[in-house]
């Protein structure tokens, strides 16, 4: 398809629509597009970003977010998920730098309570980050999804607890890199 007579709001409402309906291919080609036009598009760099997470493209999607969070720092779901992405690879420090701002957001937010439940499991402390989740996920929930997966690193968290408790190393159940799977659940598919 020729994307030549479509403005840049009509490609990118289009590239949502294909997003929505799992159509990634064309969604990554109108992102594409639309960033060879405007290489500063905030949105449409967020959205290739994520794109490549779904398809578990890891390295492209964290320069994507890294550019995201560049082009607009105050795009907390950007950040969020380049913080996502940081504890995934291990990198708690980073991650712990990325997630910071989001943390200091109100903590009647969900976003903000999410943030801090990273930075604690970040820390290995994860009876603090079950606590934030929870109190995050009794905040109002402006994006729904983003509550899903907070419920699911909650169990997965939960599940950390319980093997601890069953007498595993608490450095090896706790840290970070050990529990990365249990992060971006939605993005947990392997290769670059």
């Amino acid at each position: 398809m020729s994307y030549e007579k479509l403005d840049n709001d009509e490609l990118l409402r289009i590239a949502l629509d294909s997003i929505n309906q799992d159509h990634h291919a064309d969604a990554v080609a109108m992102l594409k597009t639309l960033l060879e036009r405007d290489s500063e598009h905030v949105f449409a760099t967020y959205l290739l970003a994520a794109e490549h997470a779904q398809l578990g493209m890891m390295e492209r999607a964290e320069e994507g977010f890294v550019r995201t969070v560049a082009l607009a720092p105050d795009f907390p779901m950007a950040r969020f998920q380049l913080g996502q992405i940081e504890l995934v690879k291990g990198d708690a420090e980073a991650a712990r730098r990325v997630l910071a701002p989001l943390a200091q957001m109100p903590a009647q937010l969900a976003l903000s309570c999410y943030a801090r439940g990273l930075i604690a499991a970040a820390n290995e402390d994860v009876a603090e980050a079950m606590g934030q989740l929870r109190a995050g996920l009794e905040c109002d929930q402006e994006i729904p999804a983003l509550a899903d997966d907070m419920r699911r690193v909650l169990g997965n968290l939960a599940a950390i607890g319980a093997s601890e408790s069953a007498g595993r190393s608490e450095a090896a159940a706790a840290s970070p890199s050990a529990a990365a799977p249990m992060f971006l659940s939605n993005y947990g598919r392997s290769g670059n």
